[in-house]
């Protein structure tokens, strides 16, 4: 069971949102190609019935060439670039959003130009618009909101495509249609906006309970009176790594206070706190990859994942040497000292047996004292 910091929590939080994020940009992308799709086969089914009727007021070729070949060229263009967009390796995730948000707008112009004719087709912005809000970014909302309705301007001032479509100046209709839309266009960018704070708020309050959640979980794997992990933190520890399937060996100490009854005799409990807690220290700073536990009493463990048994040994022995530099402070001598067994597991790793072959390595060192041995191929030998 590793620490995992604050910072650590929310990188992880943030990490996960970034791949819903991904998903979303996924189909942001494709309900752009849907809508371009969808809407250029309804336009070669009206095709079909206006050429063969006598609403058509120009030739054949020139309405295909301008209803049909030329928005759709124009929007598999916008498509292609989305698509580049999207699956490139070079463009970071923010940038991507921006430009698939921008091309959608740049879509939906083109199918507002070309039917303008048809003034339900002013709500078509909202699209690109709305699907913005699920990236929780102010900028990009409102970049996309002012270029649609900037695009609805441009199409209905500057752009006569369609012939039959009626100008703003010339239809009092027209004129209300278009003031209602970018009035109607302001409101969705607003409910967006809101939608956003909300979102964000939200989103900060799960990453708050999860800090929370954290923090009670790390208090109760938590030793008080050592700062290391207790008991029960070494119990899930010993789950993980049973479920471990990686074939990385692990290298298990124990180690148990010498004479420490004797301490708390002669010295009393505060003096035997004393002693506990600077086990508990000298560990958490000698331990470098391994995870220090206090098992119980004056009884600690650490498990090293993937260490060099060689390594684990110089550990063990600099906190041996730690507690002989600080228990002349409490004129103890050289009478604090632990004793410690090491036991080695290569492969699939059973715990139970893993505690007794070290636990029968330990016995061995205290009857030393401040020794330690090592538990392998059933013997115990001196390290």
């Amino acid at each position: 069971m590793e620490k995992a910091s604050i910072s650590e929590i929310i990188s992880e939080i943030r990490t996960e949102y970034k791949k819903i994020d991904i998903k979303w940009l996924s189909l942001h992308y494709k309900t752009s190609v849907i809508l371009a799709a969808f809407s250029h086969a309804v336009e070669i089914v009206m095709a079909f019935f206006i050429i063969n009727s006598e609403q058509l007021n120009t030739t054949i070729s020139i309405y295909i060439i301008k209803f049909i070949v030329i928005p759709v060229l124009l929007n598999l263009i916008f498509i292609v670039a989305e698509h580049r967009t999207v699956y490139s390796k070079s463009l970071s995730q923010e940038s991507k959003t921006y430009v698939v948000s921008f091309l959608f707008v740049l879509i939906c112009f083109v199918l507002f130009s070309v039917h303008g004719a048809f003034p339900a087709l002013y709500f078509i912005f909202s699209f690109p618009i709305i699907l913005t809000t699920v990236y929780s970014d102010y900028m990009l909302t409102s970049i996309t909101s002012l270029l649609s309705i900037i695009s609805v301007i441009i199409s209905e001032l500057f752009i006569n495509w369609d012939i039959d479509k009626m100008s703003i100046w010339n239809s009092s209709s027209r004129l209300f249609d278009f003031i209602l839309s970018l009035m109607i266009l302001l409101a969705i960018f607003g409910v967006c906006m809101v939608i956003i704070r909300f979102t964000r708020e939200k989103g900060k309050a799960a990453i708050l309970k999860e800090i929370e959640r954290h923090n009670l979980i790390q208090k109760l794997h938590i030793d008080e009176l050592t700062g290391i992990y207790n008991r029960r933190a070494f119990h899930a520890a010993m789950s993980d790594v049973e479920e471990d399937n990686s074939g990385i060996g692990y290298v298990f100490v124990m180690m148990d206070i010498d004479n420490f009854k004797s301490i708390n005799d002669t010295l009393g409990h505060l003096t035997g706190d004393w002693c506990i807690a600077e086990v508990g220290r000298i560990m958490k700073e000698s331990c470098q990859t391994g995870i220090p536990y206090r098992y119980g009493g004056d009884e600690f463990c650490i498990l090293f994942k993937g260490q060099d048994v060689d390594e684990v040994l110089k550990i063990c022995r600099k906190i041996q040497d730690e507690l002989k530099a600080v228990s002349s402070e409490i004129d103890l001598g050289d009478n604090l000292t632990v004793s410690i067994g090491i036991s080695i597991h290569k492969k699939k790793t059973d715990m139970a047996q893993m505690i007794l072959n070290t636990d029968s390595a330990l016995y061995e060192a205290k009857a030393e004292k401040n020794a330690i041995r090592i538990y392998a191929e059933h013997i115990s030998k001196e390290a």
